[in-house]
């Protein structure tokens, strides 16, 4: 199946999003990881083609792209907003890694009349945990805007209450899938995460790791797909 790449003018500038599937089939929303871009999800979009149609939007700071030099999940948040507007989605699936996973449960919980699914790859609603911090500088040939990194990382490790309390207002079906031992993210906070959710199931994939999409593809888009299928 044939990916297209296009450009949108949204408030806070241009983005780039790659579209993959046919016109007429349900949407997948798909927001990529910190330091990724929307290609990340190449292979997801093929496997789901021809039953679903997938898009895949750079993130500010990422890939293409705007680079605004002022970072927050809120502002990424209402970017996803301006961008499903734009493209007059409605009753779309809305898949996340880990920035992406954030940054798709404070979207559902600020406009859960659009979403028909949530789908998060390894990834809790931040809270307080400790993680070294990212050097001050960018190492040699980082490609997206360092800012991003450096702004989002105190945000990413630090409990919001709201946000957990609005956890309650996420009622579409929800999917997390974890990593397990392989990953070094705090595999209890996904558990809580899912527990504040109304309708929230956990799926852990042996030897996942953190980038679950990539290091264990074919177990992931099994899942994925009998989610999207409403078989689990």
């Amino acid at each position: 199946m044939v990916t297209a790449q296009h450009t949108i003018r949204l408030p806070a500038g241009n983005f780039v999003y790659r579209v993959t599937g046919i016109a007429d089939r349900t949407t997948v929303l798909a927001l990529h990881g910190m330091g990724r871009d929307g290609s990340d999800w190449d292979a997801t979009a093929q496997a789901l083609a021809p039953e679903f149609r997938l898009v895949a939007p750079d993130l500010r700071g990422h890939g293409q792209s705007v680079r605004t030099g002022q970072y927050s999940l809120e502002a990424m948040r209402d970017d996803v907003a301006a961008f499903v507007d734009a493209l007059q989605l409605d009753d779309f699936v809305l898949l996340g890694f880990s920035l992406g996973g954030v940054v798709a449960y404070l979207y559902v919980q600020a406009r859960r009349e659009h979403v028909r699914q949530l789908v998060t790859v390894d990834t809790p609603l931040p809270t307080t945990w400790e993680q070294p911090a990212p050097p001050a500088q960018a190492p040699e040939g980082i490609r997206h805007d360092w800012n991003a990194i450096t702004q989002l990382f105190p945000e990413l490790h630090t409990t919001t209450v709201w946000w957990w309390n609005d956890l309650a207002r996420i009622g579409c079906p929800a999917l997390l899938l974890r990593g397990g031992e392989a990953s070094w993210m705090p595999q209890e906070r996904i558990e809580e995460t899912a527990r504040q959710m109304p309708d929230a199931h956990v799926v852990a994939i042996p030897g996942g790791g953190h980038p679950i999409h990539r290091i264990q593809f074919a177990t992931f888009a099994d899942h994925l797909t009998d989610f999207l299928r409403g078989q689990k």
